[in-house]
Order: structure tokens, then C-alpha cells, then sequence
């Protein structure tokens, strides 16, 4: 009888651990895209599927490519200028004006996202200020472009989608980020205005790499190595252009 009990809570005692294993284990981050506030949203995120748009010439024009060009290798993103136009406009007149040249990562959401774009990260001496701040070629904030109607957003942020991060409703300026799922349950309030159609391996290797966690997320944070967009390359699509010269 005495063996039989301890053995009855030795069992318990089990099965609670195994049950605290797991649930350390599962995705809980709670993440939000915002650029100045730090209220957290909770994203549940299915499976990496790599799902990809079908990309038809009558439902998504690809206007122009961006090549990040980091310090892990490049990535190559297709830009939707008709569906995001001044989304667009703004981050390719960013690149060439050299804005994001040797700006960081600075921050690594796993199984979620990777964000960049704030012109802070150049100085180290602004790190309390990474993540808040930005610029645009409108002189300040600009309006969100997002057409529930559209493929996009039926589709929503999957794998590889690039949209805006944000302060808030129509608060715009340089920051952006690229999914590393399919966040299902993210709010539909970023401007999606590419995906990454090259350099799948260099994203999930950014996110493999270990983080300074923020206080809010162990999942989520700053890479404690530094990642470095070296320059940004754009050019048209020239199948685009010569369809609109017809």
C-alpha cells in the first residue's frame, strides 16, 4: 500500500513536469509592430509552410526589386507599387538616398518576425532609442494603404511578406519587417507592400540567432550580434514598365 502511494505521486510528479516542458516550449510571444508604445498583442502563428503567392499580373504588379544586401547574405524582395504606391515610393526613394545603408536589424521576433528601418541603429550611442524612430520623404508620418479587398490582405502576413511597422493608425515612416510565419491572427493594420521571392535561407538564419530578450518576451528582442543592411539595391521591373508603355 505504501509502495503503491509513493508510486501514485512519483507519477503525478511526472506528468506536472513533462506538462511545464511543454508549455515552455510552445509559442507564446506576445508581439506587437508599433514603433513607439510596447503594448504586446498575441500572435498564434501556424506552421511554417513557406506559403507563396501565386503572383498574377492582373491581381499583384511587381513595380521594382529591393536587395538587401546584409551581413548575411542578400535578400531579394518583390515591391508592390500599384497596390502600396506611395509605401513604395517612400522606401525606394529611401534607398537610393542611401537611408538604410548600415542600419541594423534590431529586432528578432522567432517564429514571427524580423524588423529594421530605423536610421537610429547607424550609432550605437542611440541604442535606448532603437525601434523609435524613422523618416519618410513626406516631411513626417504618412497613411496607411491597406485595401481589405485586395489578394493581399485575403492572403494576409505570411511567409516572407514585407509590410510596415507602425505607431499607430497612419503612422508611417521607414520602419518595416519581413514575417518569418504565417501570422494568421496579426491585425490587419500594416501596410503589405512586398514579399521576398530570394534569400529565404538568409532570413531564417537571421532568425536563429540568439537575442537579448526584451523584458515583455524571451522569444523576442535585439540579435546580441550585430546584423547590418550594408546597402539596399532597387531596380524597376522592366516587364512592368514596357506593359504600361503599351
Amino acid at each position: 500500500m505504501k509502495l503503491g502511494f509513493i508510486f501514485l505521486i512519483s507519477l503525478l510528479l511526472f506528468a506536472n513536469a513533462c506538462k511545464k516542458a511543454n508549455e515552455s516550449n510552445s509559442y507564446s510571444s506576445k508581439n506587437n509592430l508599433d514603433t513607439t508604445d510596447k503594448t504586446y498583442k498575441e500572435v498564434i502563428p501556424v506552421s511554417k509552410l513557406k506559403f507563396d503567392i501565386q503572383l498574377n499580373p492582373d491581381s499583384i504588379k511587381i513595380t521594382h526589386y529591393a536587395t538587401l544586401r546584409t551581413t548575411f547574405g542578400d535578400i531579394k524582395i518583390a515591391l508592390y507599387g500599384e497596390d502600396a504606391p506611395k509605401t513604395v515610393k517612400n522606401f525606394v526613394s529611401l534607398a537610393r538616398q542611401g537611408y538604410f545603408d548600415n542600419t541594423l536589424i534590431h529586432r528578432v521576433a522567432k517564429n514571427f518576425l524580423i524588423q529594421m528601418g530605423d536610421g537610429n541603429t547607424k550609432y550605437i550611442s542611440k541604442r535606448n532609442e532603437w525601434g523609435k524612430g524613422g523618416k519618410s520623404i513626406y516631411s513626417g508620418y504618412f497613411k496607411d494603404e491597406i485595401n481589405l479587398n485586395s489578394i493581399l490582405y485575403k492572403v494576409g502576413y505570411t511567409y516572407g511578406t514585407v509590410a510596415m511597422a507602425n505607431s499607430g493608425p497612419n503612422k508611417n515612416l521607414s520602419q518595416f519587417f519581413i514575417c518569418l510565419d504565417e501570422a494568421i491572427e496579426l491585425d490587419k493594420k500594416y501596410t503589405i507592400f512586398g514579399k521576398v521571392v530570394e534569400g529565404f535561407d538568409v532570413i531564417d538564419k537571421i532568425e536563429m540567432q540568439e537575442i537579448i530578450p526584451f523584458k515583455f518576451d524571451s522569444l523576442d528582442g535585439i540579435p546580441k550580434n550585430p546584423i547590418k543592411i550594408n546597402k539596399v539595391l532597387i531596380s524597376e521591373n522592366k516587364s512592368f514598365k514596357k506593359s504600361n508603355q503599351k
